[in-house]
């Protein structure tokens, strides 16, 4: 909702972020703010539900710790100086001074729950996030409380201080998650943390991650990270400035802005800025809007006509921005989309964010700055579409939230790929209507009409031969057009030539012909007879999974090849000597973290007779 100033701890952080007077920030063509506004204050107006949601604040200490000095009004600062970091980047747009909103006293001090842990703090670990949540839930209940529709920040009193040496270590959660409705940001206190202390540049500690730095320095890291955790709990995902941006406003919060956050009052930098994409996503939050009505629908979101143009692309570019345009409808209105370039690898702290107002006809155009890595090969282009009741479609099914990959040389874009897989989505749209025709399939790229032919063949292989029964003429098959005398995954079944239930296999950035789908824990066993001489291929995290996983190669139960442990990116390219091999085996392992989101896939295997 709008900020009213309520306490004096807002004067500090007014003071700290220059608040006094709002800035200005660019926005480009094609965002009309206005628009956004209008939109969303009509739908909320008409028949309205307002509810004032607040920020419930728990303070989690081990059984054998109390809370670190002074820690209610060093953490009133702390989020005091969060909600005013939010209302200035929001008004910077146009969108008023919305924020979140705190519980605060009749002492004007933070409402500051206290939990604490059944176990010692030795018993504690940076994984230890469930547990530590659980006794935190568990406080909220006895004040009627229901943790899983609330916003949470949960402060864990895991950090180690020896003021004699002037050493820091912390063994806490530091991560958090969520959407318009609800999420949980762990963060971790010490009796440094305080917003008051970002300007200190001569007193120094060593701390156990980030070496020898000043206070100053510390808390840019570490209240930068209450800010930039809280923006995930708050549903918004990684991203980065662009060269300008670096050049003019600092780091993108949501990128690294988190280590530089006030680095500006010591005079290290711009210090950081929220990006207008995830200032647009805020606007319907429930803490920055006040309504809850529809809040808990999900909208269901149509793309049409999407064009991809920039880069390279095959225009002679230079390397220049990715321009998207499309047409959007839902069955909410639309106000904004988000667009996002991140390159493969990097947890998507590299990708470039831009944003878009649809017209009233819900056609738009965005653009998008060229990420500047020269260390991936590719990426994905994502769209997402914010929607007046908060829900944004990168929540929703994967048909609302598309996904078109990019090829990176350099740091130089090509969206080639993007429209080949443009066109290869239109032909099973078309072909679901009922409507594809010899002529659509003819004027696809050559990657995508055989992309497009695997799609639509049976998804199984109890038709095809095995290995050791293919003629010898045959020098060279695709594995997947072999039948394997077993195979297994770890969730949704066997599936050949596509993820399921019938999409394209993508990964890192790349759309390939064929494959296997392999999600861990996964095994595929074929019968070879010594009649082959080599397996080359890739395997990767495809689609939209984040591993990790590991692959490996056996024959004759001997182990032929092993990735290590493989993350979202690039695919790994392999060739194993099969001579003499009588069985093969593929195997996707799960890591210790478990097999979520572990879409391993064989991608393009091919057998060879030399």
């Amino acid at each position: 909702m709008l900020l009213r100033p309520l306490f004096s701890s807002l004067l500090l952080a007014t003071v700290l972020l220059g608040a006094s007077e709002v800035p200005t920030a660019p926005i480009p063509p094609g965002v009309d703010v206005a628009r956004a506004l209008a939109l969303t204050k009509a739908w909320q107006d008409d028949q309205p539900e307002r509810a004032e949601r607040k920020l419930r604040v728990v303070y989690w200490t081990p059984s054998d710790r109390e809370p670190a000095p002074s820690h209610r009004e060093r953490l009133t600062r702390v989020l005091t100086y969060m909600q005013e970091f939010y209302a200035t980047q929001m008004a910077s747009y146009g969108l008023g001074r919305r924020t979140v909103n705190l519980e605060i006293e009749a002492d004007g001090l933070l409402k500051l729950r206290v939990a604490r842990g059944a176990n010692p703090f030795n018993q504690y670990r940076t994984e230890s996030g469930q547990e530590i949540r659980k006794d935190c839930v568990a406080v909220l209940e006895k004040e009627g409380i229901v943790a899983d529709d609330e916003t949470l920040v949960i402060f864990c009193n895991l950090s180690t201080w020896d003021a004699e040496k002037r050493t820091m270590r912390q063994n806490s959660p530091y991560y958090a998650g969520g959407d318009h409705r609800k999420g949980t940001a762990w963060q971790v206190d010490s009796p440094l943390l305080d917003p008051a202390l970002l300007g200190e540049k001569t007193a120094m500690l060593t701390d156990g991650q980030y070496g020898h730095i000043s206070v100053g320095r510390y808390n840019s890291i570490f209240v930068g990270g209450v800010v930039h955790e809280l923006g995930h709990a708050l549903g918004l995902p990684h991203c980065a400035e662009s060269p300008e941006e670096k050049r003019t406003r600092g780091t993108a919060l949501m990128g690294s802005g988190n280590r530089t956050m006030g680095e500006d009052l010591r005079g290290e930098g711009p210090g950081s800025f929220l990006t207008l994409g995830h200032a647009l996503k805020l606007l319907t939050h429930v803490q920055f809007s006040g309504s809850v009505k529809g809040m808990k629908e999900q909208p269901t979101v149509r793309w049409h006509d999407l064009a991809v143009d920039g880069g390279n692309g095959g225009n002679g570019g230079n390397g220049g921005p990715i321009t998207m345009t499309g047409r959007v409808d839902a069955s909410l209105p639309v106000y904004g989309i988000v667009a996002y370039a991140d390159p493969t690898g990097g947890g998507d702290y590299d990708a470039q964010i831009g944003a878009a107002v649809p017209r009233a006809d819900g056609t738009f155009t965005i653009t998008v700055p060229a990420p500047s890595t020269s260390k991936a090969t590719g990426g994905d282009l994502r769209l997402v579409a914010c929607c007046v009741n908060g829900a944004a479609s990168d929540r929703a099914a994967k048909d609302d939230n598309p996904m078109l990959p990019f090829a990176l040389d350099q740091g130089r874009v090509d969206v080639t790929p993007a429209r080949i897989q443009l066109g290869l989505l239109a032909a099973l749209r078309a072909n679901k209507a009922g409507t594809l025709t010899d002529a659509m399939r003819q004027d696809l790229h050559p990657t995508a009409q055989e992309a497009l032919r695997r799609l639509l063949a049976p998804d199984h292989a109890k038709d095809k031969p095995e290995p050791a029964e293919v003629a010898a003429t045959v020098r060279e098959l695709p594995l997947s057009d072999t039948r394997p005398s077993a195979a297994s995954t770890g969730w949704n079944g066997v599936h050949y030539d596509r993820l399921p239930p019938q999409d394209p296999l993508l990964c890192g950035g790349k759309l390939f012909t064929h494959g296997l789908y392999a999600h861990a824990e996964a095994k595929h066993v074929y019968h070879l007879a010594s009649a082959w001489k080599r397996l080359s291929g890739s395997c990767g995290i495809a689609g939209t999974g984040y591993g990790p996983v590991e692959f490996v190669i056996r024959g004759d139960g001997k182990e032929l090849w092993r990735s290590g442990v493989v993350n979202p990116g690039t695919p790994l390219t392999f060739t194993v000597d099969l001579t003499g091999i009588t069985q093969l085996e593929l195997l996707a392992l799960p890591t210790p973290k478990g097999n979520g989101g572990a879409w391993s896939t064989w991608l393009e295997p091919m057998l060879h007779r030399e």
